[in-house]
Order: C-alpha cells, then structure tokens, then sequence
C-alpha cells in the first residue's frame, strides 16, 4: 500500500520521545495523518440517506468450499434473515433455505456431504445470561438449538435431526455427528428420528474430528478445569483417551493416512486476565501420538519464559495444526512477537522433530512485522492459503506459500484498497474469500490466480443501499506513554464551508478487536462501522480508535500493561484520541462526543465519568462499570484474601463508577437483559448512581436480547436512538443539501 506523505501535528515543540512517561489529566500527543493515494481520488458527492438504508446490505460469513467439484456455501444475514446460499464458478449463487422473518435464529456450523450434495446446519439462538438459548423476538414457542440437513436438489425438502448443533457427516455420507447438552450424538439419515446417543463420556465434548479413512472420531473432552483427547473406535464403539495430563488438550487433527494424531496442550497454571502474559514458565506443546499403540511423545515445545511459549492468540478461531506434504505440521506461533505459520518436519523412521541445517526445529514460514490469520491447506497440503495484513496494517489481504519447495516465500495473491478474509479453497484448488471494502460490506468472490475478484452474489445490495460513503483515513496517534496506536477518520463531504464540527470517538470492543479500512469481516463491528459512516453523513466527524490491547499490531501490543481490571491504562489512548480531535482547526473542542460497545462501552463510560471537560455525551452499549460486579471476575480476583481485597480495590478504582462523582456529561445507556458476556446488573447500578447525582440519563433496554444483538431491528433501534441522541446534545450544523 502506498501512502501520501506524512502530516505532523507536534504540541509545543515536544515529540513523543522526549515527553514525560507518566498520567496527566490532558496527555501531550503526537499525530500523523496518514492517508493513502486511494483516498485523495476524487469522490461523488456525498448522499442523504438513512440508517434503515446503510444497515440493509447483507453481510456473509462462514464461507466454506465443498469436498468435491467447484462450490461454495455461505450464511447470508439480510437484515436479520438468516439464509445459506451456494454458488460457484460454474453455477450462479442460489438461496437453498427458507427463512425469511428477522426472528432471532442464528445459523451456524455449516457442513458439506462428501459427495458434495446436501449441507448440514444449526439453526438457533445462542445461549443468554439465563443459560437457555435466547428469545430476543419473544417467539411463543420452544426456541431450541436444532440440527438440520438441506440437500441442495431443487424441492428437496430439509430434514430435521433433533436438538443439537456443530453437525459433521461420517466419511460414507449415510449418518450425522452432532453435540447435544455436551455429549456426542448421531443420526442415520434413512431414519433422521431416532438420533441416538453414540459417546459416553463425563466430560463436555467439541472439535468433532473424523479419521481420513472414516474408522475413528477424535474429540476434546472438557473437564471443569482441564480437558483430554478422547479417541472413538466407530466399528467397535470403544473409547480411550491419547496421553492423558495434567495440561488441557485441544485441537486433535490426523494426519493424511490416519496413522498418526497431533494435537495442542497448554498448561494447566495460565496468567490471570490483565496480567502481563507474554511469555510462560508453563509451555505449550505439539503432542503426537501413534493411533494404532496409543504411544504420544511431545513433537515440539518453545523454551520456558522465553516468546513463543505463550499458545498463540489468533483473531478468528483457535490455534491448530495442520498436516501438510512431506510429513510436515505446520502450526501458529508468536516466536517472533508477531501470529505467524511455523512448520515442523516429522522423520519418517523414528517420528521425531527433524532438525534443519541451522540446529532448530521449527521453520518460520512466513517472517515480517505482521500478523497472520484464517490459514488453510488445500486438499493436497500443497499449498497453504491466509489473510494479512503485511504492507497493509489496517486492512486484510490473502497470502499463499507452495509448501512442496522448502525454501518456498509467501506470494501475495490480492491488494489494494480492499479487505480480503476467510479463504477458501475447492477440490481443484480454485480460491473463494469474504471480500469488503470502504463502501461494501462483507460478500463472498472468486480469486483467481492472479487476484482479480469476482463477486459470487453479483447484485446482492438492495437499490437503496447509499452508492456514496466516505472512505476513513488511516491516522497515527503517539500517546505520552509511547504507544503507538492506529485509528480511522470518518470525515463528511461538505457543502460549503460551515465551520467547526461536532466530533465523535468510536472506541471498538473485545478489547482484541481491531477496525480497519473497510467494512470489517464481523456482523457487530460491521454494523459499527456502518453506524460511524452514518454519524459521519449527519455531520459529525468520527475517529475509530484501536487502542492498546486490540490485534494486528503484534504480541506487545495487545498484551498490554496495567489494563482494564489491573490498572485501565488503556485510558490513556482516549485522551490521545481528544487530543488529536481537539488540535484539528474543524472540530468544535466543546462537542466531542463518544460512543462503543462492550469493552468500548467501559472506554466511553471512564471517558465520561474521568473528563467531562473533554467528553460532552456518550453512548454506552453494555459496558464494564464496575469490574466486581462481572460473572468472571475469578479469571482475575486470585490469591490470598489479603491480595483479593487488594486486587478488588484496584479493580474499583479502574471503573467508571469510582470517577461517578466527576460525571457531568449526558449519557445513553443501551443493554440487553440476557447478556451472557456483560452482567446486565452493570447498567442499572450506574444508571442509579448517576441519576442521583444529577446527571442526565437516558436509557434503552431490550428484553431477552443477548450482548450481539440477535434482532436486526434491535440494531436498527439502538443507532437511531444513539443518532438521535448525539444530535440532541452536540448539536451538529446541517452540512448536507
């Protein structure tokens, strides 16, 4: 990517490097605006138009390619209607399911036949704080999670397998796999009533995986506390479980000729939540066993202490192996500070690590100052395709290595001003992806060999969607404490020159999120990022910030020091962001306004409660006000009750609630009742303690929504209220005719 020269914004003279390292109620920063070639083309005109609109573009996800000829599947989500679609290269994209009401019911797990014919599926709401699967719509009817089989033939009516969900088809195509109240399940599908019970096993089972030859059915058993590598002989229905310790295992994967078995096992003694959890005196390790003896030894495991011997944190999904040519793994690790492919050679006779010419075992496949995401082989393990975002920090692109030359580099197949995630690749080695962009959401293309994209479901945006939004530029912010952080500027079109404007701060969630350059390829932020082009085409000026903690930007950065619980450190990227806003010559420094969810919501709300001088409103979707008062607080609250009480007391003094005295600006609070990742009980307690200060509270509350709201229409009604909200009380002028 190239960038135009860099802008300076310096504050009294002083650089990031020689200012002092410690808080201050303002923090000094030092701001580069950088903007690429791209974003200087001239642009049309800005259009009016409404949220209803911006939010109606369907997104997709869960793209998947199927075991035989040149197909794909994908979930489409068109204003809550949830639907699988396929297509392919040679067959126009089609809807194969019937749902059509905005009704709550999510689909996932999608699942291919071996021959390619029919798709497997869970359709059903998550569960909620209560533990039941929710009910957003108020359904009067049972709402369970259900697993179901859709042919692909035309009138080939679905069939319904019972409660249950994550489906995987045996290796013959004649029967389903399936996970029910934790225990395996399996279904012959010339009798889809009488599912069955197929384990028993006290543990909790996930990652169904089958043998290549279809003979055995490997999973992870979760325990309360630890998990096993449980082993299913499907002829003899016997089950063992593969070396088992004290560590939780994970991951399980067979190689090609079912022989062998590789898995992951981290350690049982892991860094408390907030900690700094670079490196471990626990390692993980690759174990790899011989199916047929049961004999596992561990294949590789990074030195103590040292980096790399923390497993490896990916954006989407969990770490794994992969089998390749050769008799190699190639696994993720953070070795170098960065999420990158590491393969490992198996010797043929003895079945150990193979070292190379250089004395270490594993191989850094892909090396740079980035991270690597959504890896996968091709049917062969010739060929390994994934997303980064190397030459590209705040955008994703796709990356192929040909792993039967060893000393074979990474290859970028796409680039541009585009986002290009979730590969995909067919029986013949044909490549799909989920592609965005600035003004397009989410949607599932072809690549071809050369990287030219061409659209699966050509015509999937309704006429209304809004031809003409603005593309964010990238910015650079230095806080005081010498973070460097990374932020998009969502600024409007003008009619004319009006003057200084309302701005707005947009603070992400997780915190290991990160916004990008585009429509990002997750249904909750891309409905944030439509919400801030939205603020930006009723005249304010939006910053999207990715502050410290969040992914993409390596090891160091998202392990961050003294955050959330441990300190709120992070707070000091909020008033780098208000420094940044309050140094540019549009922004009317007495209506800067800030909004987020989750993790953002904490942000917005220790903005509001610690700088009402800086901060004149907020929005807080379902956010951390108090950090005792969360569910999880045991993944941090550890030691003797003389350090708890310590730890309970830091964790109160990096709250919102303890500043609740400072508090002056109005605020919005918008939550969910069954929200199983942030206590529902955050909201009201501060809501309470805010209105008895005086503070103008307003309030939206959804009964039975969950943390990712279910409802499209709950979307909807939360950014109008916010829109709404911000308009009220920052007042922005009128730019658009």
């Amino acid at each position: 990517m190239a960038y135009a020269p860099y802008l300076n914004w310096m504050h009294d003279g002083l650089s990031a490097d020689n200012l002092p390292r410690m808080r201050r109620l303002f923090p000094l920063a030092l701001i580069l605006v950088v903007t690429s070639l791209a974003a200087t083309s001239p642009a049309p005109a800005q259009q009016v138009f409404t949220l209803q609109q911006i939010l109606s573009a369907p997104y997709a996800l869960s793209l998947t390619a199927a075991p035989v000829g040149k197909q794909f599947a994908w979930i489409e989500n068109a204003e809550g209607r949830r639907n699988i679609w396929v297509g392919g290269p040679q067959a126009a994209a089609r809807q194969i399911t019937p749902y059509t009401e905005d009704d709550g019911q999510d689909i996932d797990g999608l699942a291919w036949s071996p021959d390619g014919t029919s798709l497997a599926y869970s359709r059903g709401a998550e569960n909620g704080a209560s533990g039941k699967p929710a009910n957003p719509a108020h359904l009067q009817r049972t709402t369970p999670v259900e697993v179901w089989v859709q042919p692909l033939a035309a009138g080939r009516e679905p069939l319904l397998l019972g409660e249950g969900h994550t489906p995987l088809f045996s290796r013959d195509g004649r029967s389903v796999l399936f996970l029910r109240g934790g225990q395996i399940w399996s279904a012959d599908l010339t009798a889809p009533t009488t599912a069955h019970q197929l384990v028993f096993d006290r543990g909790s089972a996930s990652s169904l995986t089958l043998s290549p030859d279809g003979k055995l059915l490997a999973f992870v058993s979760r325990r309360k506390d630890h998990s096993f590598i449980g082993l299913f002989d499907l002829g003899t229905h016997t089950l063992r479980f593969l070396a088992p310790g004290t560590g939780s295992d994970l991951a399980p994967s067979f190689s090609p000729d079912s022989r062998q078995i590789a898995w992951l096992r981290k350690p049982f003694t892991e860094a408390p939540e907030f900690a700094l959890n670079r490196t471990s005196a626990y390692p993980w390790s690759i174990q790899l066993a011989d199916v047929a003896s049961g004999e596992a030894r561990t294949l590789y495991s990074p030195k103590p202490n040292e980096r790399g011997s923390v497993l490896p944190h990916l954006s989407s999904g969990g770490p794994h192996v992969f089998w390749s040519v050769e008799n190699k793994l190639i696994f993720f690790s953070e070795a170098d500070g960065w999420v990158h492919l590491y393969s490992i050679q198996i010797a043929s006779k003895d079945k150990s690590a193979k070292l190379d010419e250089h004395g270490s075992q594993p191989r850094l496949l892909t090396p740079g100052a980035f991270e690597v995401e959504d890896a996968t082989l091709d049917s062969g393990g010739r060929t390994i395709l994934y997303t980064s975002n190397a030459t590209d920090a705040d955008r994703r692109h796709l990356w192929k290595i040909d792993l039967v030359h060893a000393n074979a580099k990474p290859m970028a197949l796409t680039h541009g001003n585009g986002i290009e995630t979730h590969p995909q690749m067919d029986s013949t080695g044909a490549a799909a992806a989920i592609a965005s962009d600035a003004r397009t959401p989410s949607h599932p293309v072809l690549v071809a060999t050369d990287g030219t994209l061409a659209a699966l479901h050509a015509g999937a945006l309704p006429q209304s969607y809004p031809t003409t939004l603005v593309t964010p530029q990238q910015v650079l912010l230095h806080s005081t404490d010498g973070i460097t952080l990374h932020a998009q500027l969502f600024k409007p079109e003008l009619a004319g020159k009006i003057g200084k404007r309302p701005a707005i701060v947009f603070f992400h969630g997780g915190p290991e999120r990160q916004m990008l350059l585009g429509y990002p390829a997750m249904d909750y932020y891309s409905n944030a990022y439509a919400m801030n082009q939205y603020l930006a085409s009723r005249g304010f000026i939006v910053l999207s910030v990715n502050y410290r903690c969040g992914i993409g930007y390596g090891t160091d950065f998202r392990q961050c020091e003294d955050s959330g619980a441990a300190g709120a450190k992070e707070y000091n990227d909020v008033l780098a962001a208000a420094a940044y806003l309050r140094s540019r010559d549009d922004v009317d420094v007495k209506h800067i306004g800030v909004w987020g969810g989750s993790y953002g919501g904490y942000l917005t709300a220790l903005a509001l409660a610690r700088n009402p001088d800086l901060f004149a409103a907020g929005v807080d979707f379902h956010g951390v006000h108090d950090w005792n008062l969360e569910d999880d607080a045991a993944k941090w609250l550890r030691g003797s009750n003389a350090e708890k009480d310590a730890i309970a007391l830091k964790a109160r003094n990096s709250s919102p609630i303890a500043a609740a005295d400072q508090w002056r600006s109005p605020v919005l609070f918008i939550h969910g009742d069954d929200d199983p990742e942030v206590a529902y009980a955050e909201t009201p307690v501060l809501a309470d303690v805010l209105r008895a200060r005086g503070v103008p509270v307003e309030e939206l509350i959804l009964p039975d929504e969950v943390h990712d709201f279910l409802l499209h229409r709950d979307w909807l009604a939360s950014y109008e209220a916010a829109s709404k909200f911000f308009e009220r009380t920052l007042k922005p002028r009128q730019i658009l005719k």
